[in-house]
């Protein structure tokens, strides 16, 4: 019986080698043909998908992707879309990648925007950054004057090509959308408009939101970048890089002998996470770069973009870290002809964050549709000369009405100041407090999170960005909460806190945070806005025109510790919303001195207590601007049809 269960065993062993040698067979069969097959040609003629080298005037060699659409005619010329990207423009498959794509398991990693643009008819071009990807050099500091220059060369070659009728955009999210700003300032005549989305004006900002070092965001981001410019695909599992091997070589580079050498010389990028962290004010230099983070921000140029006067499409997401702020302050101060659009969107518009809907609610206009309309838009500049600019408008989605609304400046020119003064009781009132005296002592909790979705995150982790229900959460804060209100009450603009607080500690943070109370207990996020102690020095005049906060200058002349014990009026501007609070919900502050697990503890250790003041003498409110209300808005949403 065990010599039979011996044979047994060793026929099984034996058929599942001989299975196991098949799948071998077949997959690097498969990976070799993927190699073998010829490059796809459209019907003019031009290879179809090239990767190439363009070297600059300093000799560093970028690497440059560029997809033609598929039924171009012999000698046709088409516009081009440039995007740049310090995450790879091209993955390059690994042994096991290159198998399941030929076998058609899976479809070859990719941004989905390209075959959406090149259908429209758009040559794309996407660019490995310098010092980045399958590109040569280095980066002391992101978006340097040298990475810069790159893109007018880049532009220029683009525009003679001869698929090219001359016509150049430029677009992206995030840094592809900071790079596409920049381009702007370069007055490059082959270039005629840009749709910079998901992007942040403002660097310092995004490192120091309140002037608070975002410690998740830089670690991690640090972290993510690091893998890849060592030619590493941030994601786990051995599988995943049998799939993909790293940034793609280009065509003429076989053995990846030349991507070796541009990895080799990605060795001398900086440290985002330990430079960041060692420059905690605004003009504070970031390590051997010689800059800070506002020399390089897209504030620091908006004369040379102003310049150009290129038409600009705009997407953003409320939830999206400080980039709603930003956006709605560049329209608000930057003379280009502009369409903004801020919706509930995660970053990069792949998911819809809206905190009233069914968290598996997809984004709503979909990815495509996003993709769509940045197309028409592009259609109007770059098939033609000629087309006049447009006038600037926003669009906006209004949480909790599921409406979209447009006007033509920000906040809504409708829209008038309603303040909400703190009350006895922790009450929330339109009156202001009429006792002589009154104060309420907050004991830090340093516990207190906005969580693991939390804004502060979705620059790097391309999260929904939610906040579950805050009950729990708000227990850890200092809560201030009006009446269930009598009629809706429409919110859009840019609130601001008006606080008269002292700290027992020289220096902390205060976060501010606005939220929907429903009759059934249940609370919603909002927005929420914060401030650093140390920085709370108002802004001076002219310092607008380096922060996107226009109530602080976060420079080092103006940190200054806390007295302990002494109240202070302290301002803080909480990002741009646009809610609305429903008959019979309730309006509330919720104030913290922490938010564990995304912002940096301050301080760093032990106790610390926050006293806000609520009387006649010293009231502390918040500024909503508040919008009257159509019928449809008082009445709320149309129910969906069935199945709708």
């Amino acid at each position: 019986m065990i010599r039979v269960l011996k044979w047994i065993g060793a026929g099984i062993g034996f058929l599942l080698s001989g299975v196991l040698l098949l799948v071998l067979v077949v997959l690097g069969g498969a990976s070799l043909l993927y190699d073998l097959r010829a490059p796809v040609k459209p019907s003019g003629g031009a290879v179809q998908d090239t990767a190439q080298y363009v070297t600059m005037s300093d000799g560093v060699r970028i690497a440059v992707e560029v997809s033609l659409p598929q039924h171009m005619q012999a000698g046709a010329k088409v516009p081009v879309l440039i995007k740049a990207t310090p995450y790879w423009r091209a993955y390059g498959l690994g042994f096991l990648g290159k198998a399941l794509v030929e076998l058609h398991l899976i479809d070859a990693p990719a941004d989905p925007d390209t075959p959406m643009l090149t259908e429209r008819g758009y040559a794309v071009m996407a660019v490995d950054t310098r010092g980045t990807g399958a590109s040569f050099g280095s980066q002391k500091i992101a978006f340097d004057d040298r990475e810069i220059k790159d893109y007018d060369e880049l532009i220029g070659w683009a525009a003679r090509q001869p698929w090219s009728n001359g016509r150049v955009g430029a677009y992206g999210f995030s840094y592809r959308g900071m790079l596409a700003d920049r381009m702007a300032g370069l007055g490059n005549p082959a270039l005629k408009a840009i749709a910079p989305s998901f992007d942040f004006t403002d660097l310092y900002l995004v490192l120091y939101p309140g002037g608070v070092f975002d410690s998740y965001f830089a670690k991690a981001w640090g972290d993510q970048t690091g893998l890849l410019n060592r030619g590493v695909v941030p994601c786990p599992g051995v599988i995943c890089h049998l799939i993909v091997a790293g940034p793609k070589p280009v065509d003429t580079d076989r053995g990846g002998a030349l991507l070796a050498k541009a990895i080799a010389e990605h060795a001398a990028n900086y440290d985002v996470d330990a430079c960041g962290r060692a420059a905690p004010d605004r003009d504070d230099k970031v390590c051997t770069s010689g800059k800070s983070l506002i020399d390089v921000s897209v504030l620091a140029h908006k004369a040379q973009i102003e310049a150009g006067r290129l038409p600009t499409y705009v997407e953003v997401g409320y939830f999206d870290e400080s980039s709603p702020a930003q956006a709605l302050r560049r329209f608000q101060t930057f003379s280009n002809p502009e369409t903004l659009v801020i919706g509930p969107f995660s970053h990069g518009g792949y998911r819809s964050t809206d905190p009233f809907r069914s968290r598996q609610d997809a984004a709503d206009p979909s990815y495509a549709d996003q993709v769509g309309r940045m197309a028409d838009f592009f259609d109007a500049y770059l098939r033609s000369d000629g087309q006049a600019a447009p006038e600037n408008s926003v669009s906006y989605y209004v949480l909790n009405g599921q409406i979209w609304r447009t006007a033509k400046t920000w906040p809504p020119p409708q829209a008038h100041d309603q303040a909400w003064y703190f009350q006895s009781g922790h009450g929330l009132a339109a009156t202001p407090p009429a006792a002589a005296d009154g104060a309420d002592a907050y004991a830090v909790d340093f516990a207190a999170s906005s969580g693991a979705l939390a804004r502060y995150r979705s620059p790097v982790d391309l999260s929904k960005t939610g906040y579950p229900d805050r009950v729990v959460q708000d227990r850890r804060l200092a809560t201030y909460t009006s009446a269930p209100v009598a009629a809706p009450v429409m919110v859009a603009g840019d609130p601001v806190a008006h606080l008269v607080l002292a700290s027992s500690r020289p220096d902390g943070e205060v976060i501010v945070y606005l939220e929907d109370v429903a009759p059934d207990g249940a609370v919603t996020y909002l927005t929420e806005g914060l401030i650093r102690l140390a920085h709370r020095k108002a802004a001076a005049p002219g310092d607008a025109a380096i922060s996107s906060d226009p109530l602080h200058s976060y420079l080092s002349r103006d940190v200054s510790p806390m007295t302990p014990g002494k109240a202070e009026q302290i301002d803080i501007s909480l990002s741009p919303i646009a809610a609305l609070i429903r008959q019979g919900h309730a309006l509330r502050i919720a104030i913290a001195g922490a938010d564990a697990g995304n912002l940096e503890r301050l301080p760093a250790a032990g106790d610390e207590t926050l006293t806000l003041e609520r009387n006649a003498k010293a009231a502390s409110f918040v500024t909503l601007p508040v919008l009257n209300l159509s019928q449809r808005e008082r009445e709320g949403p149309a129910p969906k049809a069935a199945g709708g």
